[in-house]
């Protein structure tokens, strides 16, 4: 008789939409799976016992960045970080179902990254620190009469 093994796989997806702040309309929806790390995986394993817990060190940002290099498990950061929001809001309604998954909400007014952006990643940290996930979409350009808003879900 085979043995069934239980396996956790975290997963993460994004939605992002860039709107007209004048009017509110949608200009742009990006819809796209990410890469969760190996450090992110690895922080994930080490919040699970109490010697490597850091309860300090929760995910708590999103980065947005520049490069359109395709992420890698093995990555740490963005390829062409621009700035960091902080997280306005975790959705935890879904650590019910099954698979289990929480939603983080974080949005970026007119005044901020207005450049070309083609990359996110969830980070533990305002600088630095560790990365949870990592994305790329096709690469706009974000401009002062424009904000920015994302959805990254993370389900197990």
């Amino acid at each position: 008789m085979e043995q069934e093994l239980n396996v956790i796989q975290l997963r993460g997806s994004l939605r992002a939409v860039l709107c007209d702040a004048k009017n509110g309309r949608i200009l742009r929806e990006i819809n796209v799976d990410n890469v969760v790390v190996t450090t992110g995986r690895a922080w994930v394993l080490g919040q699970l016992e109490t010697v490597n817990q850091v309860t300090s060190q929760t995910i708590s940002h999103l980065a947005i960045g520049s490069s359109t290099v395709a992420p890698v498990t093995g990555d740490a950061a963005l390829g062409g970080e621009v700035t960091r929001a902080a997280i306005s809001s975790f959705l935890t309604t879904g650590l019910t179902a099954n698979p289990p998954s929480w939603q983080a909400q974080a949005s970026f007014a007119t005044n901020l990254a207005n450049t070309t952006l083609a990359e996110m990643g969830l980070f533990n940290s305002s600088g630095g620190g560790t990365m949870l996930g990592h994305a790329t979409f096709a690469s706009f350009v974000k401009a002062t009469s424009n904000t920015f808003s994302v959805s990254y879900t993370v389900s197990g």
